[in-house]
Order: C-alpha cells, then sequence, then structure tokens
C-alpha cells in the first residue's frame, strides 16, 4: 500500500487506518477566521474597557459594553456556522467542563463562553446605569480575565494541531494577544471618536497611543513568528514560502506600518517640533484633521487586524491540504489532523 493510497476514512474525524491521505479532512473557513476575530475584538475590548472601569471611565464604558457583547454574539454565531449544529451551542459549555483537562476545544468553549456571560452582565449593569461599584468592578474584571483567555486560546489551540507544523510555533499566542489590542484599541478609539468631553479627549490620546504601541507589538510578533519557523520541515516550508507570497499577508503588513506611522507620529511627543500638525489643540485634544486620519487608520488597524488571524489560518492549511505532494519525514505515527482535538463540541 502507498504512502498516500489509504482508504477514505467512514468518519469525517479521527483515525481509521495506519496512513491516511491527511487531506481528506475537512478545513476550516472563513467561517472560522471570522469566529476567531471577533473573539479577540471582544476579549480585548473588553480586557481595556475593564481596566476603564477599574480607573473610574464612565463614559466610554456604555457604548463599548455594547460593542463587546455584540462581536462575543457574532463570534458565537460563526463558530455555529462552522459547526453546521446551532443546536450543540446549548449543550457545548456543560460538554466541556468535562473535557477541559484534555481539550483546547473545550477550553475554548469555556472561556468564549465566560466572556458572553460576563460582557452580557456588564452591558446590563451599564444600560440600567446600576451605579454598585463593586459589583461593577467584579464584574469587570472576571470579563478582562475571560477575555484575555478567550483572545490567547486560539493560539494555543494551533500550536496543539500537531498535524499542521506551521502552527507549531509558540509566538503564536504572543502574535494573537498583540492583534488582540490591536483591534481592541481601533474599535475603541472609533467609540472615543463619538464622544464629546474631557474624558472623550482623554481616550482618544490614550486610545491612539495604545494603537501606536500595540502596533510594534503586532509587527515584533510576526517576525518572531516567522523567525521561528522551522521550515527545515518541508510543511512549514511551504506554508511559510506561501504566507510570504500571499497578497493578503503583503496587505496586512502594508496596513500595519500605515497605522504605525501615523499613530507613532500623533502619540509621541518627540516629533511635535518637526510636525506641528501632530501637536494638540487648545482643549488637549487631537487637531480635528488629524482625529478623521485616526478614525480612518481605526478602521484600517480592523482590517488588517483580520488579515493576521486568516493568514496564520490559511497558510498553515495550505500546507496541510498539499501535504501528499510532499515527502513526509515521519511515518511511525499519523499526524492529528484539524478536527482531531479528542472533543470538538
Amino acid at each position: 500500500m502507498g504512502l498516500y493510497t489509504a482508504p477514505a476514512p467512514n468518519t469525517p474525524y479521527g483515525i481509521q487506518a495506519p496512513l491516511l491521505q491527511i487531506n481528506q479532512y475537512p478545513l476550516w473557513s472563513e467561517y472560522v477566521a471570522l469566529a476567531l476575530y471577533f473573539t479577540e475584538l471582544a476579549g480585548m475590548l473588553m480586557a481595556i474597557i475593564g481596566i476603564l472601569e477599574i480607573r473610574k471611565y464612565s463614559k466610554i464604558v456604555k457604548p463599548a459594553s455594547v460593542a463587546i457583547f455584540a462581536s462575543a454574539v457574532l463570534a458565537l454565531v460563526f463558530f455555529d456556522l462552522d459547526l453546521g449544529r446551532p443546536t450543540k451551542g446549548f449543550y457545548a459549555p456543560l460538554e466541556a467542563i468535562f473535557n477541559f483537562d484534555h481539550s483546547w476545544m473545550a477550553r475554548g468553549v469555556i472561556f468564549v463562553s465566560g466572556l458572553l456571560l460576563f460582557s452580557f452582565i456588564y452591558m446590563i449593569l451599564n444600560l440600567l446605569n446600576i451605579k454598585i461599584r463593586w459589583l461593577r468592578v467584579t464584574i469587570a474584571v472576571l470579563g478582562m480575565f475571560a477575555g484575555i483567555f478567550s483572545t490567547v486560546y486560539s493560539g494555543f489551540e494551533l500550536a496543539a494541531t500537531t498535524g499542521v507544523p506551521f502552527w507549531n510555533n509558540g509566538a503564536l499566542p504572543l502574535l494573537y494577544l498583540a492583534d488582540g489590542v490591536f483591534v481592541g484599541s481601533a474599535l475603541a478609539y472609533i467609540i472615543a471618536f463619538f464622544m464629546k468631553g474631557d474624558e472623550a479627549i482623554k481616550s482618544r490620546i490614550l486610545f491612539t497611543r495604545l494603537l501606536a504601541f500595540s502596533t510594534i507589538a503586532v509587527l515584533s510578533s510576526w517576525f518572531l513568528f516567522l523567525a521561528s519557523t522551522n521550515y527545515i520541515n518541508c510543511f512549514n516550508e511551504v506554508a511559510y514560502y506561501y504566507l510570504l507570497s500571499s497578497p493578503t499577508f503583503t496587505l496586512d503588513l502594508a496596513l500595519e506600518f500605515v497605522t504605525l506611522a501615523v499613530s507613532g507620529f500623533t502619540s509621541f511627543p518627540t516629533f511635535g517640533p518637526w510636525f506641528p500638525v501632530m501637536k494638540l489643540d487648545t482643549a488637549g485634544d487631537l487637531p480635528k484633521s488629524l482625529k478623521y486620519i485616526m478614525l480612518a487608520i481605526a478602521i484600517v488597524a480592523l482590517f488588517a487586524g483580520y488579515l493576521t488571524r486568516a493568514d496564520v489560518l490559511f497558510a498553515g492549511q495550505y500546507a496541510y491540504q498539499v501535504a501528499p505532494m510532499a515527502p513526509f519525514q515521519d511515518t511511525s505515527s499519523q499526524p492529528v489532523p484539524i478536527g482531531a482535538f479528542g472533543w470538538r463540541g
């Protein structure tokens, strides 16, 4: 029997023969990329707003809480669209508890469920103007932890998929965390753009600076991820060069550099004497023209954040899909396919 001539499995997941044509397993689609994107958007915006709640910001937290919950719902919708079993969503959190110790998929369900729950409670507290300080801070802190874990878990989840070596990279959770702060601060700026008052001014300055530093973190994490890729492995080599030649990856980096250039010059006072337009106005706010430029940059950052998630996801799957065309290094053990997490909901 040839290396890749084993019969197709009877079920869509799991190992049915000693050696399988591994690209017969279903691949994750744009639904998963969007689900992961909205998870990080809701998660890190919740983390940012949780800190602002502790710092006693009172105005921005209300519209932001609605945006957080809406993003969490969208993440759940796209996860359900990928699974094709929406009714399982009602039972998944309970089932995940019993699989928490051995499945990153189960851990992700728990984290995202917690994010959905705490973001909903936090939104209700804001919409009803409930001022109980200890309750608001408690829910905000719980939401912060759920948001951070929801953002980074997918990096560990992909790293646990040994059938796709390109994802087995310790820099992946760091890249996803930085990307989460990147898109979270961009959405927070968009919300602050439409606000008025002293808190709105402080928020716009804060999120412009956070966007600048998070962009540096994303670019550094990209460099670390690529530098840590062991492309001696032929699967990694295929994914590595596919990623570098991908127009979406080029666009992603270009948008991130543009974001860094504008938000960086806006944030760092050193550039003030050479860039007078970057100076704050008499109210301590960004000049009007610059506020609109930063609004466009924030929208660009939201799109770039999605590309970061999608590029990593699809580059790994590309090598996974063409694997039978390349020699297999290790035939002593069957690689774990994408669907085999021990439990998938």
